[in-house]
């Protein structure tokens, strides 16, 4: 097994790599949401992708 620190090592080095990513933004207020709670309340949330410089 591996430990959870190595994990989350792992995780930020995929998605450093990635040339964009994803965020969840509140359509009424403009505030940051995760993108799993934008995706499940589709009425008052969007789904952004930002793309790295």
């Amino acid at each position: 097994m591996v430990a959870p620190s190595i994990l989350n090592l792992l995780t930020k080095v995929k998605t450093m790599k990635s040339k964009s990513f994803k965020v969840g933004r509140s359509a009424k207020t403009g505030r940051f949401t995760t993108v799993k709670k934008a995706q499940s309340k589709k009425a008052t949330h969007v789904v952004e992708t930002i793309k790295r410089k």
